[in-house]
């Protein structure tokens, strides 16, 4: 199949590199020499811009940030919309708001394209050993043509209905892990100024009903080692937050927590860390409290 890929960051690049490895005929467009040259290492085809990468293939694929992003890359003058041809199926794996989902599926349509709105999650390690879960929104024709595609990336495919559909699933599944991430460190952060162990405080809440795999992914790998490395970055989240909360306020729907765990992640990007992982969001609440919970 020929694919065309654009969006190689964290998540990105391991899902180009498994369609690659999966007999595809990759074509790829990044400013990010790195990546582009990892994907011509993989034996991907790099081309000068979206519009081109349009023009190549039957299958086009985004995994960009923002609905902004997404925008661009299928509606804006040098995107799919005007570059590719009637019948190319649309895939976009971000994690944007229902909306610009919609949108962005009836402007394709108009030019014969269908379009599948497909966030993924399972995080960069799911991405390299292509494990990710796939929330797809959209018509059951496109989800069938590009099933081998998500089999190569991912080892569940949710069909969640039409368009948007499969963004709004992943906004909600997000608005509870982010949020939890924001609990997660207020509580430690809480127990360690009160004197105790961060590391038997861990495993009190790994063992009781405290427990999630938030939980057991932030406080040891890093919260306890002070890693900070993004996996999934501040700023990336924030925008999932306000795009949950976006879409709530759009229906009527009050979400109080969401609102303020928003708060903490505004903070954090104020401080600096916009660009380091998820984790960070423990750092301003350390440093008000005067305490640091890890190292271990």
């Amino acid at each position: 199949m020929k694919v065309g890929f654009v969006g190689l960051g964290l998540m990105g690049l391991p899902m180009a590199e498994r369609l690659i490895a999966a007999g595809n005929a990759l074509f790829v467009s990044s400013g990010n020499q790195a990546a582009t040259e990892a994907v011509r290492a993989a034996g991907g085809t790099v081309l000068d811009n979206v519009a081109a990468v349009a023009r190549e293939v039957d299958v086009f694929c985004s995994c960009r940030v923002t609905p902004a992003h997404s925008q661009a890359v299928f509606l804006g003058d040098d995107g799919v919309v005007s570059h590719g041809k009637a019948g190319t199926i649309c895939i976009d794996f971000a994690t944007i708001d229902p909306a610009t989902s919609r949108q962005i599926a009836a402007e394709l349509g108009q030019a014969g394209m269908p379009y599948i709105d497909a966030p993924v999650s399972g995080g960069p390690d799911g991405a390299v050993a292509g494990t990710l879960s796939i929330i797809a929104g959209g018509p059951q024709h496109a989800i069938d043509a590009a099933r081998p595609l998500f089999d190569a990336v991912g080892k569940r495919v949710f069909h969640l209905g039409d368009s948007g559909a499969g963004v709004m699933a992943k906004l909600c599944n997000n608005m509870i892990s982010i949020t939890t991430h924001a609990l997660v460190a207020e509580a430690m952060v809480l127990g360690t100024k009160a004197g105790l162990d961060p590391r038997a405080l861990y495993e009190v809440l790994y063992s009781s009903s405290g427990y999630s795999r938030t939980l057991e992914r932030v406080v040891p790998n890093h919260f306890l080692t002070r890693n900070f490395e993004a996996a999934a970055t501040v700023e990336t989240v924030k925008k999932d937050l306000e795009c949950a909360i976006d879409t709530a306020r759009a229906l009527g729907v009050r979400l109080v927590v969401p609102n303020s765990a928003l708060q903490c992640y505004v903070e954090t990007v104020g401080l600096g860390h916009a660009d380091k992982d998820i984790a960070s969001v423990i750092l301003p609440m350390e440093a008000i409290a005067g305490v640091k919970v890890g190292p271990a």
